[in-house]
């Protein structure tokens, strides 16, 4: 991801195209676009990877730098190509860095997509532990005004399920905040 042009940085768009043998096939397409000069500083500064965890930033910093590093072996083979005895084994070396950059950089997009969908789970979560709240109170105000023991049962019975569902989230708040 580092190292790469702005105009690569851009998201990508997929596009179904038909192969030779007439199969559907997804190719992504950069948009011609240019990120804002915000969009590029935040991008340099490390603003995507402020809702990482810690190991998941290790992480992509780790795969950032290999890449930086393969796209220097690139590079140098590119130049070294000109002047080569034998160009097939130096095409072999520059495909295979570019496999593994592309490797590398899935693996990257794995982890924001992970990342994504725990953000997502929690805020699922949150949400469901405001309704719960509301609802814990409301029922504790139909336990408090009632005399009858049957709809007092009935509400503090509500009350404690609520409670349960809401402890149970919040636990895996917790937990999705840990991993």
């Amino acid at each position: 991801m580092r190292g790469q042009h702005t105009e690569c940085q851009a998201p990508k768009t997929v596009k179904a195209v038909h192969s030779n043998e007439d199969h559907p096939t997804l190719i992504a397409n950069p948009m011609n676009r240019l990120f804002s000069h915000d969009d590029r500083a935040e991008f340099y500064t490390g603003h995507d990877r402020t809702t990482l965890q810690i190991d998941h930033i290790q992480r992509v910093r780790e795969l950032q730098e290999a890449n930086d590093n393969l796209q220097r072996q690139v590079t140098k083979d590119k130049k070294d190509l000109l002047h080569a005895e034998d160009p097939l084994v130096i095409l072999a070396e520059i495909e295979h860095c570019n496999i593994i950059i592309a490797r590398n950089t899935g693996e990257i997009l794995n982890i924001y997509i992970q990342n994504e969908q725990r953000l997502k789970r929690i805020m699922e979560l949150e949400a469901q532990n405001l309704n719960l709240q509301q609802e814990m109170s409301d029922t504790q105000g139909k336990f408090i005004t009632c005399h009858e023991m049957t709809q007092r049962a009935k509400s503090a019975a509500e009350f404690f399920i609520s409670k349960k569902h809401y402890e149970k989230n919040l636990a895996e708040i917790r937990d999705l905040n840990v991993q």
